[in-house]
């Protein structure tokens, strides 16, 4: 008898694997840098918001309020990033809504150890976080393509402003 032949079609299965693991790799590497994009920081000036624009490759849409002004960033992708900027031209709350997470160290900027350091040693639960700070509220939630969440400085939040008034 003959010995059983190799078929030149087996090869299909593991070139499919690698394909899909390409496929998956590239998806990571896409969301990874769409999730480091956002970078306006609470307290940083307002030209924070034309730089985040471009590197956004965003729509800019400004909204006027009494106290302040809102520099909403609408990106292709559909996630928008708002900053709050009072008139002093400096951004005092960031809010985030769409398909990803931005990148909290961005957000955060010279806030972000404080943040850490109030989030260590927190249980994980279901639903919204609220982390509140002497001088800062963070509130974060959502899952896969609908995550939420908003950031402020309560030293520069207008006066009559509350946190929950950031959306």
């Amino acid at each position: 008898m003959n010995a059983p032949r190799k078929d030149p079609m087996n090869i299909f299965p593991k070139m499919h694997r690698l394909r899909s693991w390409l496929v998956g790799m590239a998806a990571l590497a896409a969301g990874t840098q769409v999730s480091s994009q956002a970078h306006a920081a609470l307290g940083e000036d307002v030209t924070t918001v034309a730089s985040d624009q471009v590197r956004m490759e965003a729509k800019l849409q400004i909204l006027t309020r009494d106290r302040y002004a809102i520099h909403e960033l609408q990106m292709p992708i559909g996630s928008k990033v708002r900053e709050f900027v009072g008139h002093d031209g400096k951004v005092f709350a960031v809010s985030w809504s769409g398909g990803w997470r931005p990148n909290l160290r961005d957000i955060l900027g010279v806030h972000y150890e404080q943040f850490l350091a109030a989030s260590r040693g927190r249980r994980a639960t279901r639903g919204p976080v609220r982390i509140v700070l002497p001088n800062m509220v963070i509130i974060m939630g959502g899952h896969q393509r609908n995550f939420f969440g908003q950031v402020c400085l309560l030293d520069l939040l207008p006066s009559g402003l509350l946190p929950d008034d950031i959306r």
